[in-house]
């Protein structure tokens, strides 16, 4: 789309002489005068500085210093593009023709309660928080029966062996269910040997447990036998 002229302005300078009219000049002046497009190019730099101190000194107004510009940008044979104190991008549309702003596709609005919704494919175990809470209580059963049995024979170094077997079930019981858990999820390799080994657990060539308690003291269980036995 054409530029908009302002012929007007040019024709007024002329007429009176004014600093616009020889700026005007000065632009047809360098033209003629250069030998070549990149001498040409370098003065019509140092030419367009030249109408900026003319404006900051009030000699040329806006209109006029845009027009020069114009005027310079017309000739410049590197097509480039310079600074203006004016913006009249509008004015290429007449009134009620200027285009709408491209309309926003923003998708269909969710409150909170539609994202929180399951939405079908979510990973759904057999082993889950219902699971593991049965354990747990189940477990907790054990200790309290095994605890009051042991109390009521009075066997009270019975009741620290059940409570620690207890303890140490529950541990393995949990380990176990975790790795149900990352198998069936696919986040574990059921044939991958574990990296890290517990330093308080472990099983002697003769199958015999060991067990460190968070007191420092071991113990241990022989093959086949529930409870744990404190080592002297």
């Amino acid at each position: 789309m054409a530029k908009k002229k302002r012929g007007f302005g040019r024709i007024f300078g002329a007429i009176t002489g004014s600093p616009y009219e020889r700026l005007l000049k000065q632009v047809d002046k360098v033209v003629d005068e250069a030998g070549s497009d990149r001498a040409l190019a370098k003065t019509l730099r140092k030419l367009v500085k030249t109408v900026g101190q003319q404006y900051e000194e009030g000699n040329i107004d806006e209109e006029e210093h845009d027009l020069v510009i114009e005027a310079i940008e017309d000739v410049d044979p590197e097509g480039r593009s310079f600074s203006r104190l004016t913006d009249d991008s509008d004015s290429f549309y007449d009134d009620g023709d200027m285009p709408d702003s491209p309309e926003l596709k923003l998708g269909k609005r969710k409150n909170l309660d539609e994202l929180m919704k399951s939405q079908g494919n979510e990973f759904t175990g057999s082993f889950g928080r219902d699971e593991f809470e049965e354990f747990r209580q189940k477990m907790s059963a054990d200790f309290y029966a095994d605890s009051d049995d042991a109390i009521a024979a009075g066997d009270h170094q019975h009741e620290i062996r059940t409570q620690n077997r207890v303890f140490a079930d529950a541990e393995e019981g949990i380990t176990q269910l975790k790795k149900k858990m990352a198998e069936e999820s696919g986040l574990e390799d059921p044939n991958a040997v574990e990296e890290e080994e517990d330093e308080n657990y472990y099983t002697d060539d003769d199958g015999v447990e060991w067990w460190k308690d968070d007191d420092g003291y071991w113990w241990y269980r022989e093959p086949g036998q529930d409870d744990w036995q404190p080592h002297d």
